[in-house]
């Protein structure tokens, strides 16, 4: 996923009052959280939820579920990754709209699944059903190769639209979210094409079936025809993370809000308004907001602190278990970009530096989302806050009554 900023300049600001930086990464960048996530669990095979929960050592508690009506204003989405096991058991459905189960994994080749893990058994799917939570089965493909070979494949593309229509009826499920990324520039209107054939064939099959599409930070090779494709998309996704990452020269803000000095342009606000001046309504556009953070090792904590080795993405609850001495609630927190950070002394001259979302930072964005009366707000991902329930009390008191 290439991520470029257009400019985050509001009226009357110039461009080139802002310091010349690195950029966070090239356009030749690809590996999002999405990818990521699949190149680390993909290879592992875990047989059951069972297995994937004592990998994760899954922690079940029921201290934040109840019951509220959500805000019918705006769609609170979801992704459950098939890595997460039975984290869904704790999930407040009651303050979801929709969760996309990840993934439908496509082979290239021929169009079937590679794996698509527990579609066929999980509970997860009742439980929101019991909610009246829509329920969608994310479709994804990664990798320049793998997306030119499909995108050439008519027949591929039949036999995996025919697989994802059994497999809604299977279960009852509400429609698809696409996740394909790193699609060559070349390939951009066969993509366009297919988007329209998969949207076309499974309205066929029922016409209360939703299709949506995830759409990079921005959009740096234009990849999305928005005009061509927007007739047959319900909603999209915005993925609203990883500005800075394993890709970066320096540590940042993975979902920075608005541009700043010391980080420059890219930020939510551009890749928000790029869409909608490409022709998306915000009312189809849903803000995905990220439950992890990212650390580095630095050698001094001025911002943009020239990173010596990314160490890792943190879900949201490790990043309380392993920092629980540090009281990550409030303290440091960059108001421009809304996010929270840390800077801790390392072994000699060296300091580790967290960029993280929390409570505070969300709340931010929640409100911003709420007045640029966009679609929704996304959640990368649910059960990263596995055995904490502050982010769904906020998401209960930004979205739900």
């Amino acid at each position: 996923m290439a991520i470029i900023s257009f400019g985050c300049i509001q009226s009357g600001e110039n461009r080139d009052s802002f310091k010349k930086r690195d950029a966070p990464f090239s356009p030749n960048d690809t590996l999002s959280a999405h990818y990521l996530h699949e190149l680390k669990y993909g290879k592992l095979n875990a047989s059951s939820e069972k297995h994937w929960d004592r990998i994760n050592n899954t922690i079940h508690t029921s201290g934040h579920r109840g019951e509220y009506e959500r805000d019918p204003n705006y769609r609170t989405f979801g992704w459950h990754l098939y890595s997460r096991g039975s984290t869904y058991r704790d999930y407040n459905f009651s303050l979801l709209w929709g969760v996309a189960y990840f993934a439908y994994i496509v082979d290239p080749e021929n169009g079937s699944y590679k794996n698509i893990h527990q579609w066929k058994t999980t509970a997860l799917i009742d439980s929101a059903k019991a909610y009246n939570c829509n329920t969608f089965l994310t479709v994804a493909n990664f990798g320049k190769e793998n997306n030119e070979r499909f995108l050439n494949n008519p027949n591929a593309q039949s036999t995996l639209i025919d697989s994802v229509i059994h497999l809604l009826s299977l279960r009852g499920a509400n429609g698809i979210n696409i996740d394909f990324e790193s699609i060559p520039t070349d390939n951009k209107t066969q993509f366009s094409a297919f988007v329209r054939k998969i949207s076309q064939r499974i309205k066929q099959a029922d016409p209360e079936y939703m299709v949506s599409i995830c759409l990079y930070a921005v959009d740096y090779n234009h990849i999305f025809e928005i005009t061509a494709i927007d007739p047959y998309i319900d909603f999209y996704t915005l993925m609203g993370y990883d500005y800075y990452g394993g890709f970066s020269t320096n540590a940042g803000p993975v979902a920075p809000l608005r541009k700043s000095h010391n980080f420059g342009e890219n930020c939510l606000e551009s890749s928000v308004g790029n869409y909608i001046e490409k022709g998306i309504k915000p009312s189809k556009l849903i803000v995905g907001l990220p439950y992890y953070g990212a650390e580095w090792t630095v050698t001094d904590t001025t911002f943009a602190s020239k990173a010596e080795k990314f160490n890792d993405h943190l879900s949201y609850s490790t990043i309380q278990e392993k920092y629980s001495d540090l009281s990550l609630g409030r303290g440091l927190f960059d108001s421009i970009v809304s996010s929270g950070y840390r800077n801790m002394p390392d072994n000699g001259n060296h300091f580790t530096q967290l960029w993280f979302d929390d409570s505070s930072s969300l709340s931010i964005k929640y409100d911003w989302i709420k007045r640029k009366k966009l679609g929704g707000v996304g959640i990368w991902a649910l059960g990263f806050d596995n055995g904490h329930p502050e982010l769904w009390n906020l998401l209960s008191e930004k979205f739900g009554k």
